[in-house]
């Protein structure tokens, strides 16, 4: 049966979800989350949270969040995305969290910083727009919310180039890998990419600003993002590999570099996050188990990057999503942990697996809970 997908093409999330529904040869319509049955039935059963991606199933189960989505259909069919060694494994585990965190800021300011996007982007926010929509859900709403959430994630005026830098280079280092390889992995897309291609799809590659810069620096990433709306494997005329992931376990130094940039940044804000999300749980006199889990916390953190300060709001889920790599690598044999440790440090992301919450993060009715 057909899987009802509501999103949007300008969603970051959405991008994941669609992209492992083409890959996994799902069949899914994509709505815009709007109609009268959306508000009145989808809505309640999302745990009243409006946003997108969310899913309905045929016999009218309701999931809510790119993770969750993903992560009920490799179960039910027998996790064809997940590399089923140990290092590409966590590898992918990674991708996972830095996909949906760690380029907010480049997905954000390209958006939102340049005239050039304005069309296409109320264009598409328009179609999203709910019926008889409270002040944040306007258009005019939903626009001063996301300029907001640039200044949030520390995309200031005096910080903008140090953040096109960041990006440039990531943009150089994954193009220098997808040269060589169709796929993160190899042959086949892992949840690694899935999650990378939320940022790079929705955002970064059809924004007209960050498209320019594609076109000049990334046709490779270009070559890639088309690849991952594509069913067939879709393979450039220089690939010539199987339809699976790398074999021998095998982790290409082209992404380690691709890891290694990311580390710039990605480790010491989540350092920091973490750091303040545990003062945040320490300052609560009360968090019962159960409670929801906001998507940003009331309070700021800062951090350095390459010796500019920067700051962000306190973000939690992304413990979520890390709490797996870490659980990977713990639950290892001993031989196989020290393995992925000095994996981790080679990709300089060893202090990653030490960055944890005091209390952990749940799911229960299509929310993400305090445990």
């Amino acid at each position: 049966m057909t899987v009802i997908l509501y999103g949007s093409p300008v969603s970051l999330y959405t991008g994941k979800v669609r992209s492992y529904f083409i890959k996994a040869q799902i069949p899914f319509r994509e709505v815009a989350p709007v109609s009268d049955h959306y508000e009145d039935v989808v809505l309640k059963k999302a745990g009243s949270r409006r946003g997108i991606p969310t899913i309905e199933l045929s016999d009218g189960q309701i999931i809510r969040d790119s993770v969750a989505i993903v992560d009920h259909f490799e179960a039910e069919l027998g996790s064809p995305f997940t590399p089923a060694t140990p290092k590409q494994k966590a590898i992918s585990l990674l991708f996972d969290a830095i996909g949906g965190e760690g380029l907010l800021r480049p997905a954000l300011h390209y958006r939102w910083h340049f005239p050039e996007n304005e069309s296409l982007v109320l264009h598409h926010f328009k179609e999203i727009t709910p019926r008889n929509a409270a002040p944040e859900f306007t258009l005019a709403g939903r626009v001063n919310k996301m300029q907001q959430a640039c200044i949030n994630v520390g995309v200031s005026q005096d910080r903008v180039e140090l953040v096109e830098s960041l990006y440039l280079g990531l943009l150089k280092k994954l193009d220098a890998h997808f040269e060589l390889y169709p796929y993160l992995l190899g042959g086949k897309p892992s949840i690694g990419d899935f999650a990378l291609m939320g940022p790079m799809y929705g955002h970064l590659s059809r924004d007209l600003k960050p498209l320019t810069l594609m076109h000049e620096y990334g046709l490779h990433v270009l070559r890639w993002v088309e690849r991952m709306n594509r069913a067939d494997p879709g393979f450039s005329a220089g690939h010539a590999p199987e339809e699976d992931f790398l074999s021998n376990d095998e982790i290409p130094e082209t992404l380690l570099e691709v890891l290694r940039h990311f580390a710039i940044d990605f480790v010491p804000e989540t350092e920091a996050i973490c750091d303040g999300v545990n003062n945040w749980i320490d300052s609560q006199a009360e968090l019962d188990s159960g409670t929801n889990v906001e998507i940003a916390l009331e309070g700021m953190t800062s951090f350095d990057i390459e010796g500019k300060h920067m700051s962000s709001v306190l973000m939690p889920f992304r413990f979520y999503l890390l709490k797996r790599l870490q659980d990977e690598v713990a639950t290892s044999s001993a031989a196989v942990s020290q393995e992925l440790i000095q994996l981790l440090e080679s990709a300089n992301m060893k202090e990653l697996l030490e960055m944890t919450l005091t209390r952990g993060i749940g799911r229960a009715h299509n929310r993400e809970v305090w445990q």
